[in-house]
């Protein structure tokens, strides 16, 4: 049983990690794929940075969705860090 509730907290921990980072970099990085494209195309009348950016920020949503699982997670399983 205590088996079960280690590997449980590990998981929630692995998912807050996870959603934190996706949520601090998914949006850096869509910047930083956006102005790597160049300001010279567009992409279906919109230019690259912004749409590079927006699915970052969409990206960046799905990982903080997936931290607050984790942490609801977390929160329902009574884990402490003693």
């Amino acid at each position: 049983m205590a088996d079960i509730v280690s590997r449980d907290r590990a998981l929630c921990i692995r998912l807050m990690l996870i959603g934190a980072f996706a949520g601090i970099f998914a949006p850096i990085a869509g910047f930083l794929g956006g102005t790597i494209v160049g300001v010279d195309q567009t992409v279906g009348g919109l230019e690259p940075l912004f749409v590079w950016l927006f699915v970052g920020m969409i990206v960046g949503m799905f990982g903080v969705a997936i931290g607050i699982l984790g942490a609801l997670r977390w929160v329902k399983g009574g884990h402490h860090l003693d």
